[in-house]
């Protein structure tokens, strides 16, 4: 039984699934290959199934990464499958999430080319600290959080916006002040059902990313990632539900990760294994 898994030529950080994942292969007898989605040296074109892992540039060419998506999908199996990765790199997803009654974090889309008055933005999510992102991104690529009305900055929110604006779409949030002290909350999902909870301390452009865990999944929480995940629950290999409270100590979803999240598997024992069984039975 042979598998690829993709990750990309340049990682911009360690991948600490990528250990317990391939020993985990390696113990079910699945031969696997760590492959850059990005190399144009390897041949995608082999009837090979693929999970997507680490491939975590791929926002810097999403035009590009969506064709390979394409490519390796139309030989064999990928998970998690094309249909689902296409609708999931675009953080707008966030306003079909809210209109299916799952609760999201307020987003307001900035359209490429397009310019709002953050200070108007802010008086309606009655804070001036807001966060501005990409709508396509991986990480923290690009993400920022600005007081509006604060000391100058360099870049200024206006002119971060404007960047981002002149390459594709930017979501502007309100920043959660929850996140400081309870945390965002990672939900990870394999095989069918919510498996471990981690939480992460706020992170930005450039920042180290800080987890600590594994934590109690609250019944709440467990309530919306289930409602966030149902339409995708039965075709989805892994998945991921991050969550942050907001002012009124509502849990909800900032980011639903489809594509490539980090699972934390190190900090669940049998994660992995779990991940693995639920892989071995769909290449049965």
């Amino acid at each position: 039984m042979k598998i690829r898994v993709a990750t990309c030529k340049t990682l911009p950080e360690v991948d600490v699934d990528e250990a317990p994942l391939a020993a985990a292969l390696h113990a079910a007898g699945i031969e696997a290959e760590l492959l850059a989605w990005d190399d144009p040296t390897v041949d995608w074109d082999q009837p090979i199934p693929t999970i997507l892992r680490s491939t975590w540039n791929y926002a810097l060419d999403v035009g590009g990464f969506l064709e390979w998506i394409d490519r390796v999908a139309s030989t064999a199996p990928l998970w998690n499958p094309p249909d689902i990765v296409h609708g999931n790199v675009h953080k707008r997803y966030l306003v079909e999430l809210a209109a299916r009654g799952v609760g999201v974090v307020p987003t307001t889309i900035v359209e490429r080319g397009t310019r709002i008055d953050l200070n108007e933005v802010a008086a309606r999510y009655s804070t001036p600290k807001l966060v501005i992102k990409p709508e396509v991104g991986a990480g923290s690529l690009g993400t920022r959080v600005f007081t509006i009305g604060g000391p100058h900055t360099n870049p200024t929110p206006h002119s971060h916006l404007a960047a981002l604006t002149s390459r594709g779409a930017a979501l502007v949030q309100p920043y959660l002040e929850s996140v400081d002290g309870y945390g965002e909350r990672s939900l990870v999902w394999i095989d069918g059902a919510l498996s471990h909870a981690i939480r992460k301390t706020p992170r930005f452009t450039g920042e180290i990313e800080r987890i600590d865990g594994p934590h109690p999944i609250a019944d709440d929480e467990r309530e919306l990632a289930e409602a966030a995940l149902a339409p995708f629950a039965k075709r989805i290999l892994y998945g991921r539900v991050d969550l942050a409270r907001d002012e009124a100590d509502r849990p909800v979803v900032m980011e639903l990760e489809l594509v490539e999240p980090s699972l934390f598997f190190a900090r669940l024992p049998g994660s992995a294994e779990r991940f693995v069984a639920g892989l071995r039975k769909r290449l049965a």
